[in-house]
């Protein structure tokens, strides 16, 4: 899994695909069962106006007429965001277009998060605040402090914050309750730099620790993969003898119960990753390694229960089936100069994983269909969990919002304006 939504422009290039991954995955609360298009919400931006839609196309609102936000999420009736991505001033309006302006609800915040109805955000002081996404601003209360503002890491799951501390003077990750009560739980020195280097498993939380987090010269054998049981919260090292390589690992992603890494890549002079380096390993949390190609791999994904999609190093797209902690089968898609893939889960199991290029958008199932939905009419494309299908805006049809089935039906044109961006879907 890489995202819990996923927002891509396909003028983006592949190197800030990791940075608009890190910044997007903020919001957390997966839906109990897959919504209906017509229980879930659009969220979109055209010249200066923040719309939403049902997304079956009906009951187009304004929320908001003089819009400018980035990382927008929701919080019961509310929605939290901030003007641009440097500013630390979190902002939230009704969802329902009730007011003419958005009010301030925390400044100085490095980090917010959404899980359960409730909004959680870490501000410039290393204190951890929670409300109600409905309550007033005077509500909020401090669960937790001492967060590592170096590194301003927020997860919340399944009951638990999960954050970069100081612990003497040094970092580590740690968690809490999302109540803040009990007393925090080390989890291993160092940092987790992103949700991108966080996988939330069906029993477990995978986390991707880098022991050396203030080296950003030399990349050094410093990744550990650790699990973190949701119930308990106690945490197990999985390679702690055995460390990755910083940008071995910084170079790949999460697949099913596994962390692909390019063993051997470099940087070119441009300080950019060369793809043309290496080869793609994967280790698995039973603490195996195994090779799971032989270029290494621009990006992956999980599909189904034990499949893992990869855009490898000539932008070509296969799947590898991985059982007993080795690869039984590897599957060409046929599909040439794409640049991304992400998985959509439905009812916590990744049924899809979409890819895109320059080219068209693709989605591959299960059993490796592998279905175009769009030529390169598409301009950027949002996917949601628990929402079926794919959203896109059509450059060739005056950028107007689109929707597409994964199987490939059902297209349908869902504004009658143009759009800027589209800034969340929600299951509800």
């Amino acid at each position: 899994m890489k995202t819990r939504y996923t927002y891509v422009q396909r003028t983006i290039c592949t190197l800030l695909l990791f940075t608009l991954i890190a910044a997007v995955t903020l919001g957390g609360g997966t839906a109990a069962e897959a919504a209906s298009l017509n229980q879930s919400t659009v969220y979109y931006e055209s010249d200066g106006v923040l719309y939403k839609v049902s997304a079956d196309g009906s009951n187009t609102t304004e929320v908001l007429i003089d819009f400018q936000g980035v990382d927008l999420l929701a919080a019961g009736s509310y929605l939290y965001y901030t003007q641009t991505a440097s500013s630390t001033t979190l902002l939230r309006v009704p969802n329902d277009g009730s007011s003419d302006a958005a009010e301030t609800f925390a400044a100085d915040v490095l980090s917010y998060y959404t899980d359960n109805g409730f909004i959680y955000y870490l501000d410039a002081t290393g204190t951890i605040y929670r409300a109600n996404g409905n309550s007033d601003v005077s509500s909020v209360t401090k669960i937790a402090d001492k967060a590592d503002t170096d590194f301003p890491f927020l997860l919340v799951t399944k009951g638990r914050a999960y954050y970069n501390a100081l612990v003497n003077g040094n970092t580590w990750i740690v968690s809490k309750t999302s109540n803040g009560a009990g007393a925090v739980q080390r989890i291993a020195a160092g940092a987790v730099e992103g949700r991108y280097f966080t996988n939330q498993a069906k029993n477990e939380l995978q986390l991707m620790v880098n022991t050396d987090p203030y080296e950003d010269f030399y990349s050094t054998n410093a990744v550990v993969m650790y699990k973190v049981k949701y119930n308990t919260g106690k945490a197990t090292a999985v390679n702690p003898k055995a460390k990755l390589d910083v940008n071995a690992v910084y170079s790949g992603g999460w697949g099913n119960n596994l962390y692909v890494y390019n063993k051997g890549i470099v940087l070119d002079s441009n300080k950019d990753y060369n793809y043309a380096k290496g080869k793609a390993f994967a280790l698995t949390t039973s603490a195996k390694t195994l090779q799971l190609h032989n270029k290494s791999v621009r990006e992956v994904s999980a599909l189904g229960t034990d499949k893992v999609v990869l855009i490898d190093a000539d932008k070509k797209a296969y799947a590898k089936t991985v059982s007993g902690n080795k690869v039984t089968k590897s599957a060409n898609l046929n599909l040439n100069n794409v640049t991304y893939v992400a998985n959509q889960l439905t009812n916590g199991t990744s049924t899809a994983a979409y890819i895109s290029g320059n080219n068209g958008l693709y989605s591959v199932n299960t059993a490796l269909k592998v279905t175009k939905l769009t030529g390169d009419e598409w301009d950027a494309f949002h996917i949601r969990d628990d929402v079926a299908g794919l959203f896109y805006i059509n450059a060739k049809d005056q950028y107007r919002l689109y929707h597409v089935q994964t199987g490939g039906t059902g297209k349908k044109v869902m504004s009658d304006v143009f759009l800027d961006n589209i800034l969340l879907v929600t299951p509800y």
